[in-house]
């Protein structure tokens, strides 16, 4: 079982924990079912008070049950932000140009789009072949 179907069986009043064999019972990830249940603002109090413990699963699987209401309803899985990577050579060049840490180059990066980019680079005497290997990742 995945911890989303553990998550479906929280609200369903009906299935108890001893209905679940062996594997099942050791696949169930109070972690991740937290995670899950705390995308739901309705559910925060809930798993704020069960972190305080560090419940068995069946405690946490039978405590989240008794708290949750019979409908479920999914909530988005929320995922960190994507990074961009730019050219070391890239960032070295943005950082000498402002004087600024490289950390705050790539902000400067991360803000402009290629367009931009590319004007700014002939900008600063850049030829268009070089400016396309800085641009490469």
């Amino acid at each position: 079982m995945t911890p989303f179907d553990f998550l479906k069986l929280i609200h369903d009043n009906k299935v108890k924990w001893n209905s679940f064999n062996e594997e099942e019972q050791k696949s169930y990830n109070t972690f991740i079912i937290n995670k899950a249940l705390s995308f739901n603002p309705e559910y925060l109090d809930i798993v704020n008070n069960i972190q305080k413990y560090t419940p068995t699963s069946k405690e946490s699987f039978k405590y989240l049950q008794s708290m949750t209401n019979n409908r479920f309803k999914y909530s988005k899985w929320i995922k960190g932000a994507k990074t961009t990577k730019f050219n070391k050579d890239l960032i070295e060049l943005v950082s000498a140009h402002f004087e600024c840490p490289q950390q705050q180059a790539e902000d400067y990066l991360n803000i402009l789009d290629k367009k931009e980019l590319k004007s700014f680079l002939n900008h600063l005497g850049i030829q268009d072949d070089q400016i396309k290997k800085l641009m490469k990742k």
